[in-house]
C-alpha cells in the first residue's frame, strides 16, 4: 500500500484555527463559521475546554483559495461527535411533504423540487477502488443516482459512472493517481438505496489512498472536503433540488492500523475530521470497519473495534457494515485490496443500513462477523423480531467472483 503522510506538529494539547474555504458560488447564504477546535489526548467520550494552539509549516500544498470566500467556525458552534450520545441524533431538517409526480414518476416536494439524498464517500483505497473492474462492478440506472463533479465540474450532475471519482483530485489535498481507482462500491451501493427508499444519490467523490487520520487533520484536506459538500449543496440548492438527508460513507483505518494509532487517538481524530461537515448539515457518518490483510485477519482490530465504539457511544456515527471481515482472502487482489465484487458486497450492505435509517430513523442490528455475533445499536428500542439477525455465508451465496 503506497502511503503518504502529513506530519501535522502538535503541542500537548491542541487547536487548530481552521479556515473552512468554500466556493464563491451561492456562498452567500452560507454560516459564519470560526475556531474549529482539534484536541489531542482528549477522553473520546468528552470534549476537552483547554487547548494550545497547533502549528502546521508544511503550506506549500496548501488548496487554491482563488474564488473562493473564506469562513470561519466559532467554537461555540463547533460540534463535537461525543456530545450526542447513542440513541440521540442531530437535529434535522424539518419533514417535508413528498409527492410523486405522475408525469416522470420521481419523488418531489409540494413546490416541485425534486427529492435527493447527498452522501459523500470518504477514505481511503478501497474506497477509492484500488482492487475494483469497472467489468464487474453494476451499471446505475438512470434516475436512480448521480455524481456531482464537485472539483472537475461543479456545474451539473453526471450519470454515475465506474471508476467513481477518477477525476476528483485537488493536488495537495485528496487526490489518487488514476491507476488507484479501477472500480468502486458507490455504484452498488447506489442501487440498493435506490431499491430501498426510492429516493435518487447525489454522490460525491472524496476518496484518497494510503491516507491516515493525520492526513484528514491536515488544513488543506479538511478544507478539501468541506469545500466539496457546499459546492455540492449550493448547486442542488439552487437548481431545484431538494437535499432530504445528508450522510458520509466511510472507509479508512488501514494506515492507522499500520501506524499502529491507538484506539483512542483514532477516535479523536475521527472527531476532528468530521466536526466541519456537521456544522455544513451532515446528519450521520455510516462506517464500513475494513476487513483484513491478505495474510493477517487480526491486522486492523484496533482501528474495527475503535469504529464500533464509535458507533455504539455517539449519535454521529453509525456501523453500515463488517461484511469485509466475512468475505475469503480469495476475493482480494493484493495485501490490502478487496476486488470488485467484495466491493459491490460492501456497498450493497452498507446502503441497507444508511436506508433503514433513512427510513425508520434509527440504526440497523446489524451482523458483526468480525466477532461472529449480532450488534445491537445501543439507545434504540427494537424488537425481537428487528434484532434475530442472521450471518449470511456470502463466500457461499454473494454473488463474488474470483478474478
Amino acid at each position: 500500500m503506497n502511503k503518504y503522510k502529513r506530519i501535522v506538529s502538535l503541542t500537548a494539547a491542541v487547536m487548530l484555527m481552521l479556515g473552512v474555504v468554500l466556493s464563491g458560488c451561492g456562498a452567500e447564504d452560507t454560516k459564519d463559521l470560526t475556531n474549529i477546535d482539534i484536541q489531542e489526548n482528549a477522553d473520546p467520550v468528552k470534549d476537552t475546554a483547554d487547548s494550545t494552539t497547533v502549528s502546521d509549516d508544511n503550506t506549500e500544498n496548501a488548496v487554491d483559495d482563488t474564488d473562493s470566500t473564506m469562513l470561519n467556525v466559532d467554537a461555540e458552534d463547533a460540534v463535537a461527535y461525543s456530545s450526542i450520545p447513542a440513541g440521540e441524533e442531530p437535529e434535522e431538517d424539518e419533514e417535508v411533504n413528498e409527492v410523486v409526480d405522475e408525469k416522470d414518476q420521481v419523488l418531489r416536494t409540494e413546490d416541485g423540487k425534486i427529492i435527493v439524498d447527498l452522501i459523500m464517500f470518504m477514505g481511503q483505497s478501497n474506497m477509492s477502488g484500488t482492487g475494483g473492474n469497472v467489468d464487474y462492478a453494476p451499471k446505475v440506472p438512470e434516475g436512480h443516482g448521480y455524481e456531482f463533479r464537485a472539483i472537475s465540474d461543479p456545474t451539473r450532475l453526471y450519470p454515475v459512472e465506474e471508476p467513481f471519482g477518477i477525476n476528483e483530485n485537488v493536488p495537495g489535498a485528496i487526490e489518487d493517481y488514476p491507476i488507484a481507482k479501477r472500480g468502486s462500491l458507490v455504484s452498488a451501493f447506489i442501487n440498493e438505496y435506490y431499491e430501498l427508499t426510492g429516493v435518487p444519490v447525489v454522490a460525491v467523490s472524496a476518496s484518497s489512498g494510503g491516507r491516515d487520520t493525520a492526513f484528514w487533520m491536515s488544513q488543506p484536506v479538511m478544507h478539501d472536503f468541506a469545500e466539496r459538500q457546499k459546492r455540492a449543496q449550493v448547486w442542488l440548492e439552487s437548481n431545484d433540488y431538494y437535499i432530504r438527508k445528508q450522510y458520509v460513507i466511510w472507509l479508512q483505518g488501514e494506515s492507522d492500523a499500520e501506524d499502529g494509532l491507538t484506539p483512542e487517538l483514532y477516535n479523536q481524530n475521527m472527531d476532528n475530521i468530521i466536526r466541519p461537515l456537521f456544522i455544513g448539515g451532515l446528519q450521520k457518518v455510516f462506517i464500513i470497519t475494513p476487513g483484513r490483510t491478505l495474510t493477517g485477519r487480526r491486522f486492523f482490530d484496533n482501528i474495527v473495534y475503535s469504529q464500533i465504539n464509535m458507533c455504539k457511544v455517539s449519535g454521529y456515527y453509525a456501523l453500515a457494515t463488517t461484511v469485509l471481515n466475512g468475505v475469503s482472502t480469495e476475493y482480494m487482489v493484493d495485501e490490502y485490496h478487496y476486488n470488485q465484487s467484495a466491493l459491490n458486497l460492501a456497498g450493497k450492505e452498507a446502503a441497507k443500513s444508511a436506508a433503514y435509517y433513512t427510513l425508520n430513523g434509527k440504526e440497523m442490528c446489524l451482523y458483526n462477523y468480525r466477532d461472529d455475533e449480532v450488534y445491537v445499536p445501543e439507545g434504540f428500542e427494537y424488537t425481537e423480531e428487528e434484532m434475530k439477525v442472521e450471518p449470511v455465508d456470502f463466500n457461499e451465496n454473494g454473488d463474488l467472483v474470483r478474478y
